[in-house]
């Protein structure tokens, strides 16, 4: 009688259990790491099925596709095989065409181009080659770009100073209106501008009627801080004069930057006799001007909105700096989807009346710095369980909501601009006449420009991502004075700066993909590392309670052991594992050729042995 193999057990021991456990999850881990940076695209959309074999109609609706399939084909085939009768016409166009000479080789392109003045700013401002200067500033934040030194520096026999707002197809038409009624309440000329990257140039036209006859056959230099068209205006003015057969010629100039002797310099060292109070003081007034300078640093890089912004080191310090220019913080509820922030209430002051006037003051701009922090945080929580920045365990990611934010804010992602001083119905109700009139010559050049929408129509265009910012009273560097960047060597177009991203126009996608993709790999990389330090610790753990616990079927095998033997035995205790491998062993060796019978050696009590014979 054939007797019955015995089903083996499953049972297995606590260790083994989970160890296979974390080996199928650190799997599972890895397989997910390698299909989330596999660059092949895996579309999400399910594949079809099929026609099922029990459909009843399923030959008939085979034969239906395939003729609809055919259908198409032969139409298209149809369509891409010309008529003779057209060839021959077109064969005779091209030959006509042939022996008439192409209009663009009978004299050289005159492309437009304006030239760089290498001139220091202050040789510039005395020129009499020059007759115009034309400021540029940014239609969106023009205070932020306007700069109080060097309207000061002017004089009667400087050159005319000619405001241009550059980039007026990104604001809306009233706002527009606004900001150029409040330039020429300054007395002098005001033109919108927009170049957009893929359409004509306008409103230079209207420019370049205006400068004419006041140039004559004099220069006219284009100048501004960076960032704010100047290039494109110098180029697209040059070609109008050109258009118009003039004489006239434009220059770009480097950026405005300020020089090194507006920097703050280092201060002289004291007295070793001075008194704690004054000590306290001079602290006080030290710390109240880093921070002016760390705000005015991060304002102007807001401003200038240059590069990727978002690869800043400290994301969360730009987002609060933008936080407190926000006019209405409800436009960000309604971009991101978040609740209401901003309800932290800070601590009162506790400094005395007669604590020092700068003690005061520098407690009451940490106390608005705290609750700045704590809204942008709160702003920042909000905006990451919204678009999904979330890290392991739900925690919300505040920095990679941030670098959103700033991608949104420097990738045009974002219609902001800021609102101007003066409406129109304040001008219409309280304003003199003269107001009034140059309202409507200032609302007259707005309407110019066929590109500048009104305000409804813009928000259709940039789909509701509308941004009001509350206008600056003078912007980051206003009292700095200035000078012109040095001119860098020539290059070549292989090493160009890529951290000098334009913002004005249309952006390449595949390059935003690319940064999202580095943001989710930074993001991975750290949870990846968590996981790993995580499974470190439970290794840990397990390592500490399998040497701290001994084996609990030991004490069944020994029978009364004396005590002095102890330690003895529990060294010895490891090889009982050793059983089943030799077990496995000699199963395998059954079913195949009979291996060389290998002496079983047990190591001797304290003896070391190899642990890569249990695993």
């Amino acid at each position: 009688m054939v007797r019955v193999k015995k089903r083996a057990s499953k049972r297995q021991t606590t260790k083994q259990r989970v160890k296979v456990t974390k080996k199928v999850r650190e799997h599972h881990r890895k397989q997910r790491r390698e299909a989330k940076r596999n660059p092949q695209w895996k579309s999400r959309r399910r594949e079809d099925p099929g026609i099922p074999n029990n459909f009843p109609y399923k030959e008939q609706l085979l034969d239906e596709i395939e003729q609809n399939r055919r259908l198409a084909e032969e139409k298209r085939m149809g369509l891409n095989q010309p008529d003779p009768e057209e060839e021959e016409e077109e064969d005779g166009e091209e030959e006509e065409q042939e022996v008439q000479p192409a209009p663009g080789f009978e004299e050289p392109l005159n492309l437009p181009h304006a030239p760089m003045l290498h001139a220091p700013l202050a040789e510039t401002l005395k020129s009499a080659q020059i007759k115009a200067l034309v400021y540029v500033l940014d239609a969106r934040d023009p205070t932020a770009f306007r700069s109080a030194w060097l309207e000061a520096q002017l004089s009667k026999k400087s050159p005319e100073l000619v405001y241009v707002l550059s980039k007026a197809d990104l604001v809306p038409a009233e706002v527009l209106t606004g900001w150029v009624y409040r330039f020429m309440s300054t007395g002098r000329a005001v033109f919108p501008i927009a170049i957009p990257p893929s359409a004509q140039a306008q409103g230079v036209d209207a420019l370049a009627e205006y400068l004419a006859p006041k140039l004559g056959q004099q220069a006219a230099a284009v100048v501004g801080f960076e960032h704010v068209g100047k290039t494109a205006l110098a180029t697209a003015l040059q070609a109008a004069f050109q258009d118009q057969d003039g004489e006239e010629q434009v220059y770009d100039t480097p950026a405005l930057v300020p020089s090194s002797a507006s920097l703050p310099a280092p201060g002289d060292d004291e007295d070793d006799e001075e008194e704690e109070e004054e000590d306290a003081a001079e602290d006080a007034h030290g710390e109240l001007a880093r921070l002016e300078k760390q705000r005015i640093k991060l304002l102007w890089m807001l401003s200038r909105n240059q590069g990727n912004v978002q690869r800043f080191k400290d994301p969360q310090a730009l987002v609060r700096t933008l936080l407190s220019r926000v006019a209405h913080p409800e436009d960000l509820m309604l971009m991101y989807g978040t609740p209401a922030f901003g309800s932290f209430v800070p601590a009162e002051a506790t400094l005395s009346d007669d604590a020092p006037a700068e003690e005061v003051l520098l407690e009451h701009v940490q106390l608005a710095q705290d609750k700045a922090d704590a809204d942008t945080e709160q702003f920042l929580i909000g905006v990451a369980r919204s678009v999904g920045r979330l890290k392991r365990k739900g925690i919300p990611d505040v920095f990679g909501a941030a670098r959103r934010i700033l991608r949104d804010w420097s990738h045009a992602g974002l219609g902001y601009y800021a609102k101007p001083l003066d409406r129109q119905k304040t001008v219409q109700a309280s304003g003199s006449s003269a107001d009034k009139a140059r309202w409507e010559k200032a609302q007259a050049e707005v309407d110019r420009i066929a590109a500048v929408l009104p305000r409804k129509q813009w928000r259709e265009q940039w789909q509701g991502h509308e941004l009001r910012l509350n206008a600056l009273q003078q912007g980051p560097l206003a009292d700095e004075s200035l000078v012109f960047a040095p001119v860098p060597e020539e290059e070549d177009d292989e090493e160009e700066d890529e951290e000098d991203v334009p913002v004005y126009g249309g952006e390449d996608q595949e390059g935003l993909d690319e940064e999202d993709e580095e943001d989710e790999d930074e993001d991975e990389d750290e949870e990846d590392e968590d996981e790993d330090e995580d499974e470190e610790d439970e290794e840990d753990e397990d390592e500490d309670e399998d040497e701290g616990v001994p084996p609990a079927k030991a004490p069944r095998k020994r029978a009364a052991p004396p005590t002095p033997a102890k330690p003895a035995k529990r060294a010895a205790q490891p090889t009982k594992p050793a059983a089943k491998p030799a077990k496995r062993a000699a199963t395998g060796a059954s079913k195949g050729a009979a291996p060389k019978p290998s002496a079983k050696r047990t190591p001797a009590p304290g003896e070391a042995y190899d642990l890569n014979a249990y695993f």
